[in-house]
């Protein structure tokens, strides 16, 4: 079981299952709330159990967004996409334990700012990626 929560403490969740996937996601939705990109863990939506906090979630969808953006309405905490459909796209920085997997990929690079290089190896997609088992 991985535990997160926003930073005030109201929304509290637990992850069941291992996650498929931690990315760097670089698409403009994650680089403005986050920075430069937003570390997701990926997985599947069953897995995924809200646990208190639920009232303080809100949602901002744009209007080409596949996904919402959730956030803590109280402390601001980014909490990533939890209403994806089938999957579940929580902000890494939101998890309060280990998610046992590594960084494996970079998405929607091709949305990443001319300034930023990627120094590293990991697999690189210039859109979506749905990791197996995802």
């Amino acid at each position: 079981m991985i535990k997160g929560s926003c930073l005030c403490g109201k929304v509290t969740f637990e992850i069941s299952g291992e996650p498929s996937s931690l990315s760097y996601c670089h698409c403009s939705r994650c680089r403005k709330a986050a920075g430069v990109f937003s570390a997701v863990v990926i997985g599947k939506a069953d897995d995924l159990h809200m646990l208190t906090g639920e009232e303080v979630i809100g949602r901002y969808k744009g209007p080409d967004a596949k996904f919402d953006r959730c956030f803590c309405k109280e402390c601001g905490t980014s909490l990533g996409d939890l209403s994806s459909g089938d999957i579940y796209v929580v902000a890494a920085s939101a998890l309060d334990d280990d998610p046992k997997i590594r960084p494996s990929v970079h998405i929607h690079t091709a949305s990443k700012p001319d300034w930023y290089d990627i120094k590293d190896d990991l697999l690189k997609f210039d859109g979506d990626y749905i990791p197996p088992n995802g």
